[in-house]
């Protein structure tokens, strides 16, 4: 980026360089003088993180220790996680090593171990963390004073789940601004710290003002957050404050930026707000959102104070983009962030005072430019700041004073030990790295390192975006959509008015004959508004069966003869028209099965994803697998198609298991016709007219939707049907299985049968467990798509420890969730899918009402009134064996239960007829272990929700009556509807070998 041409003339390079080498020089030597003298004072404290970060592995034992040891209430469990966390091989710190083998050999008691193990985290904490509480604020602010600093004060907690959490969170924010105001006031003008702009200071991070902070709805999001952070600006504003927005994940970025410019123009805020927000200069289009920022002050005639930052999240970004297939947001190496840091310092500096710089960083070759640029411009000193974080910039703090610049404190307040095991979680999740520990920089690093040009400084390159990491077939995966980007809703708005003008329409049956009307006709209705006719579709009868499978018979040779390649190049044709319908289908799937934009798209995603995984995988088996071989003889493995397969798909993953199971069928050489769910139809009409004009033969595939009791069942038991693929109840589930193992007069083989039933699934958690991801995981896991899913957690079983808490706050949490038209995309919950569900789960609440304790039940008053919606329903005390806890309902009824350890939890969860999905979350990596080995699941999920299985990364499927043990999306699922052939030719003759 080029320097604006603005008010001031260009800055001359060289001299600027100059200048940052000599300022850096000076700043090094005075932080280095300094940092000698802070280690004599903190000498137990640098010992303890030396020893933290002695070695890679170790640095993150420790981190994941302080992260679980608040949730330790017995000192029995503080000792089995010390041992758990740290073996016998570890070298630990004195105290701690000699405390635990003095317990391991009963002369020290737990309580005791416990005692050395919070002194230690305590002595920790207190070096990051100024004050426990609101009530310790004027000592921290006072202290920074007396230091020359002033501060910005940051409120410590847990993740914002629930309004009420939002709610206290603001009103601490509002007391620790209270209690720093009458500190400041308290102390004489003389101590008062030399500040650019206001000298009182509070950082919220936007995501904390409400637990619906979501890029997918902007403007509700911002109304939201709005509601609770114009009281905090206004009273900041009363006592002379500023308000900072701290920058969270990319995803909230662009929403954060929103919420600053509302509020700039706010009647209520407006040109009297003083406010301050976060650039991150790892993100690598930080320099053209400045330049809008900027462009959009200018315009609005407002300003701002921006603190640029290099930014924390850098690992969490790129683990992010790369599960969901996006672009790497972030710059790949250190160096091009710290020279975007420098291009930024100098366009904001030339932008004062439309802009007030706040220089964030620790790093003395950035504090250093920023100096020689900010005199390179004639900036006064007054008018920008260096800002550093609590505890960790003593040494480059006095230097910083020592040159007569404006300091800030970024200081967090909170509870030392759930504190620091906060300030731990968001490195855990975001950025693990050494900087946050470090204590001992200035020893290790000369002048000459720190104060390189960041172009020169040498670095490691990474590819921009990496496929899953595994064995051969691993492939790169399609991309979600990004609804935080604004071009992508609104195109999706779009697609979802026009899909919508296309209500009405007819769809035939798609048989070897082409498309053809047939006397009866289904309406399908929209479930969010039942009086919305999405269109009529033509129902197949029993000799439409008959016909399409005698076509399907006929072109079953010439289809399973096709070169593998050949078959691939077709599948992956129809993926390219399934990406180039994307958001028309899922729009589709909006209207006909009541998915939100989300969970439609990912549906989509799948459904592609399966088309290329399964062209991928056939490409490895086409030729076949190596034999031994000995003198003589040559031995050959092949595959050769089953024949005709018939696939029986449900509707509430009318793309993913619908194209899931077809595309495997056919890409292993067989023919298909499908029967769609009744209330599906329309979405299975579009995508089997894709795969035909992808290039598959009509009578390679077929659709014939019918009513599954008699049009299923007719697929079934058909004579020349030699597969049946099916997803749906377990009572069809097993009368499929039951049908496919009798022979049919004249049928001269067995029928393979491919099916999946559902589950009764479990989510334990642990007594250690983070109780932030447990609750987000569970409200997604059990009310995701309204709990129509046959992954989702209906049974959550939680260590009696901590079962209050948890119930209390997924109550709170599940009462701000908005049940509405899937079509908004403000909405976390849609319809259920028809009249018949919704009748259901009434009548599993009503029975919870007479048999069990309904702890929540959502409001009435919001629930629309159209519709089949049912809101989600909380149920506690439900007999272990009631069918409440024992049968599917598909639907979002969630049974929690209280259990005494984790060995009661596993024998409740697997006491059930299935064995289909299954979570835990714990901190303990023995428990862990122990859910491993015991948890009778064909898909364990460890600390993370239940739902969303990605093709060839977690295989789906389950055992028990929850299925056969195949596993969709998994290596050897092709494997199940091949049939292997053996061929063993003498390559001798007379004794003579043959070539």
């Amino acid at each position: 980026m080029r320097d604006s041409p603005n008010a001031t003339p260009p800055l001359d390079a060289d001299r600027v360089e100059e200048h940052t080498q000599a300022i850096g020089r000076e700043l090094f030597t005075s932080a280095k003088r300094q940092h000698a003298h802070l280690s004599v004072l903190n000498r137990w404290t640098a010992q303890v993180l030396s020893w933290c970060l002695s070695g890679r592995e170790l640095k993150s034992r420790v981190l994941r220790f302080v992260d679980v040891l608040p949730s330790l209430k017995d000192p029995r469990d503080v000792a089995r996680h010390v041992r758990d966390y740290f073996p016998p091989d570890f070298r630990l710190p004195v105290a701690l090593r000699l405390g635990t083998r003095l317990a391991d050999q009963g002369l020290l008691t737990q309580r005791a171990l416990t005692g050395v193990v919070h002194q230690l985290v305590a002595q920790v904490a207190k070096q990051f963390i100024a004050a426990a509480d609101p009530g310790g604020v004027s000592d921290a602010v006072h202290m920074l004073a007396l230091r020359g600093a002033a501060s910005s004060l940051d409120v410590l907690g847990e993740q914002i789940l629930s309004e009420q959490e939002a709610d206290r969170y603001v009103t601490q924010c509002l007391t620790v601004l209270e209690e720093a105001a009458k500190a400041y006031a308290q102390l004489p003008p003389s101590v008062l710290p030399v500040v650019c702009g206001p000298r009182l200071s509070v950082s919220i991070k936007p995501s904390a003002l409400t637990p619906r902070f979501d890029p997918i709805s902007p403007e509700d999001s911002v109304e939201r957050a709005c509601r609770r952070l114009l009281p905090v600006l206004k009273t900041a504003n009363d006592l002379g404050g500023i308000v900072y927005l701290d920058m969270e994940q990319y995803e909230l970025r662009d929403l954060t930026l929103h919420l600053v410019k509302h509020l700039l123009v706010h009647p209520q805020a407006g040109s009297h707000a003083t406010l301050g927000m976060v650039i991150q200069t790892y993100l690598n289009d930080a320099e053209m959102i400045v330049e809008d920022l900027l462009e959009w002050l200018q315009r609005h005639e407002r300003s701002l104070t921006i603190r640029l930052v290099k930014g924390a999240y850098w690992d969490y970004e790129v683990a992010l983009a790369r599960q969901c297939h996006w672009p790497i947001p972030v710059y790949q190496q250190k160096a091009q962030s710290d020279a975007t840091f420098e291009r930024l310092t100098r366009r904001l500096l030339r932008a004062h005072p439309l802009v007030t710089t706040a220089i964030a960083s620790h790093n003395v070759r950035s504090i250093a430019h920023a100096m020689a640029v900010a005199e390179g411009l004639r900036v006064p000193k007054s008018q920008m700041e260096f800002q550093l974080l609590y505890g960790m910039g003593e040494a480059i703090e006095a230097a910083v004073m020592s040159m007569a610049y404006p300091v800030r404190i970024y200081t967090p307040i909170g509870d030392p030990i759930p504190g620091m095991a906060y300030l731990v979680r968001r490195l855990l999740e975001n950025s693990a790295n050494d900087s946050f520990l470090r204590h001992d920089f200035f020893q290790e690093r000369t002048a000459e390192e720190l104060l390189a040009l960041p172009e020169d400084v040498p670095t490691r390159s990474e590819p921009a975006h990496q496929q899953a990491i595994g064995d051969a077939g691993a492939m790169a995966g399609e991309p979600w959509l990004n609804f935080s980007n604004a071009s992508t809703r609104q195109q999706m708005a779009a697609t979802l008015a026009a899909v919508k003008a296309k209500f009405g329409a007819t769809y035939p049956l798609q048989t070897a004959a082409g498309s053809s009307p047939a006397p009866q006709q289904r309406i399908s209705r929209n479930p969010a508004r039942p009086d919305d006719v999405l269109g009529q579709v033509h129902l197949a009868t029993r000799d439409d069966v008959d016909q399409a499978v005698r076509a399907a018979e006929s072109a079953a040779l010439a289809w399973g003869r096709q070169p593998v390649a050949a078959r691939a190049d077709i599948l992956r044709r129809a993926a390219g028209q399934l990406r180039a319908h994307r958001m028309e289908l899922a729009a589709w799937e909006v209207f006909e099965v009541g998915k939100t934009w989300r969970e439609a798209d990912i549906d989509v995603v799948e459904a592609i994803e399966y088309l290329e995984y399964y062209s991928q995988q056939m490409l490895l088996l086409a030729d076949g697998k190596r034999l031994p071989q000995l003198p003589g003889e040559q031995n050959t493995y092949r595959y050769v198609p089953r024949g005709v397969a018939a696939v029986i798909a449900p509707w509430n993953f009318p793309s993913a298991i619908l194209m899931g199971m077809t595309s495997a069928a056919l890409m292993a050489g067989n023919p298909v016709i499908v029967k769609p769910a009744a209330t599906a139809s329309i979405v299975a009409s579009h995508l089997i007219r894709l795969l035909r004009e992808a290039g598959v033969p009509e009578a390679v595939v077929q659709l014939l939707p019918g009513v599954g009791e008699d049009m299923g069942a007719a697929l079934v038991a058909h004579p020349q049907i030699r597969a049946v693929l099916f997803t749906g109840s377990r009572a069809v589930g097993l009368s499929i299985i039951e049908t496919c193992g009798k022979r049919a007069p004249g049928q001269r083989f067995v029928k393979q049968a491919i099916v999946e039933m559902g589950g009764k699934n479990a989510i334990i958690v642990d007594a250690d467990a983070d109780l932030d991801a447990a609750i987000a995981g569970t409200l997604r896991s059990a009310f995701g798509y309204g709990g129509q899913k046959c992954s989702a957690a209906s049974r959550v079983i939680v260590h009696e420890d901590i079962y209050d808490r948890f119930l209390a706050r997924l109550i709170a949490a599940t009462d701000r969730l908005v049940l509405n038209d899937p079509a908004d995309p403000a909405t976390d919950l849609g319809p259920l899918i028809d009249e018949s569900a919704q009748k259901r789960l009434q009548a599993a609440l009503a029975r919870a009402e007479r048999i069990a304790q309904v702890a929540y039940r959502y409001p009435a008053s919001r629930v629309p009134a159209s519709g089949f919606f049912f809101g989600p329903a909380i149920v506690t005390d439900v007999p272990p064996q009631d069918p409440l806890a024992q049968e599917e309902l598909f639907g979002p009824l969630v049974c929690v239960f209280r259990v005494r350890s984790l060995e009661d939890a596993l024998t409740m969860a697997n006491d059930t007829d299935y064995a289909l999905t299954g979570g835990i979350y714990s901190r303990s990596p023995a428990n862990i272990a122990r859910a491993i080995e015991a948890f009778d699941v064909g898909n364990l999920y460890i600390n993370r929700p239940i739902t969303g299985a990605m093709v060839g990364r977690q295989p789906f499927g389950g055992h028990r009556l929850s299925g056969l043990g195949t596993k969709a999306g998994g290596p050897d699922y092709l494997l199940h509807l091949l049939l292997p052939k053996t061929v063993c030719a003498n390559t001798a003759r007379h004794g003579m070998p043959l070539e």
